[in-house]
């Protein structure tokens, strides 16, 4: 179920250098030359070959711009379901694979935050405040519930991410935003492009580089997040205004 985007996002989203980079690419090539005679995927399925390597910020990967944030914004208020969702993406910041992982437990009602994440050290159980901009379609999506995923798919079940880029590339496409593919089939937005949305959201508004660090738990400095507690009033300052 891999796709050139799934692949792609994973090392623009890496801290690593340019070599670890390259070196991954070369053993994901590997893999897929072990798989193709073994009929684990097809013979023109080796999608290492088309990754880019870029040391400063990947392959051009952005978020939503202020215009295209605000269509989807407009959309959700008058009740499309998915737009709901991708603005609370937008605004957690979570990776679209955590995000889906969330469930009703991982949500404070009491500080209005979810603790979850996924991959790294620093993206591992990390705390984000939920914004106001977002709070009564959180609300709506836990539903009262007790259990089960926080933000369930339209069945109730489980969101798979293969599910949720569908929807995610049909919601674009009722809203008129471009979304155009490379030669090689990535697209411009892509569901980790709400990551990034956040990412931006955030360098807007005051708040140290620490508790930002902490919201979207991905840093470098793995050893500053040792040496200080995190602080529900000090990450709300900053989600309550972006």
């Amino acid at each position: 179920d891999l796709d050139i985007d799934d692949l792609q996002d994973c090392l623009d989203d890496s801290e690593l250098g340019k070599r670890t980079k390259e070196n991954a690419k070369t053993v994901l090539g590997l893999v897929y030359k072990y798989g193709i005679p073994r009929n684990c995927v097809p013979k023109d399925r080796n999608l290492a070959t088309f990754l880019k390597i870029n040391a400063e910020g990947g392959a051009g990967k952005s978020g939503f711009s202020a215009d295209e944030l605000e269509a989807v914004r407009k959309a959700a208020e008058k009740g499309d379901r998915t737009a709901q969702l991708v603005l609370c993406h937008c605004y957690l910041g979570f990776r679209p694979t955590a995000l889906l992982a969330l469930t009703v437990g991982d949500y404070s009602p009491k500080e209005r935050a979810f603790v979850g994440g996924i991959k790294t050290e620093a993206g591992k159980g990390r705390t984000v405040t939920v914004s106001p901009r977002i709070q009564p379609y959180v609300d709506a999506f836990l539903d009262g519930r007790a259990d089960g995923p926080a933000f369930p798919a339209p069945g109730g079940g489980a969101y798979s991410l293969a599910d949720y880029r569908a929807d995610f590339y049909a919601l674009l496409d009722r809203l008129g935003i471009p979304n155009p593919v490379d030669e090689q089939g990535r697209h411009r937005l892509t569901p980790h492009s709400c990551r990034h949305t956040f990412a931006t959201l955030m360098k807007r508004v005051q708040g140290s580089d620490a508790d930002k660090l902490a919201l979207i738990g991905h840093t470098s400095t793995a050893q500053l997040r040792e040496y200080q507690d995190v602080s529900y009033e000090d990450l709300r300052k900053i989600t309550d205004q972006i």
